[in-house]
């Protein structure tokens, strides 16, 4: 529907209530965060065909309002902020903190993750041969740029170490060409499929990648 947006045919999707989320964060993400759609109760896929007209025909009028609107709404915009400072009673609770804060914004699943300080990263950089602004690719679904610093930063969330720096690039260069469509189709579907990455050879023994049987 973006597509055919920036192609200027308007156009307004039905969205399932269960996938609000997931439509505001695409519209954001491909670049027409001010895109409508009109939010329907049920999922279509393997709904009855009565049950998928009715519901379509109740949001006719929604549909036709959405089209002949100016199509303009408050967006919120997202933080600028280029840096984070969290404080609590010890480093454990700042840590907490920013868990919490994480999660609010969407930056996390909600498993925990480490704090991606300014050391941390550079440190992380330092294990390759690249500079920090240096491009590794166009990142999938939403097209990110992937720099080297972005990725360090993601990286030290998860407890990297910089001798894994090497392994995680070619993994993300990876991840930006799979698939067709640029890996949509695979890396935004809710079936329960995903990219699978094999790490073979000498660096895997160097990094102590985890590897073999759980009896070791």
């Amino acid at each position: 529907m973006i597509e055919v947006e920036k192609m200027g045919k308007p156009a307004v999707p039905i969205v399932s209530g269960r996938f609000e989320d997931d439509a505001l964060a695409s519209s954001r993400t491909f670049g027409m965060p001010d895109l409508q759609f009109v939010i329907v109760p049920r999922i279509y896929r393997n709904l009855a065909d009565d049950l998928c007209v009715s519901q379509t025909e109740d949001a006719i009028d929604d549909l036709i309002a959405s089209l002949t609107s100016d199509g303009t709404q408050a967006v919120q915009s997202e933080s600028d902020e280029s840096t984070l400072r969290f404080e609590g009673e010890d480093r454990y609770d700042a840590v907490l903190k920013m868990n919490q804060e994480f999660t609010a914004r969407d930056w996390s699943d909600a498993l925990p993750v480490l704090p991606p300080t300014r050391e941390a990263v550079e440190n992380l950089i330092e294990g390759t041969n690249l500079n920090g602004n240096d491009v590794v690719c166009d990142m999938p679904p939403g097209f990110g740029i992937a720099t080297v610093e972005q990725i360090a930063i993601n990286s030290a969330m998860a407890g990297a170490k910089p001798e894994h720096m090497p392994v995680i690039i070619a993994a993300i260069k990876c991840l930006s060409v799979t698939g067709g469509h640029g890996g949509k189709s695979m890396l935004m579907s809710t079936s329960p499929q995903a990219p699978m990455l094999v790490v073979n050879g000498p660096i895997a023994r160097r990094i102590g990648l985890n590897g073999g049987s759980a009896l070791g």
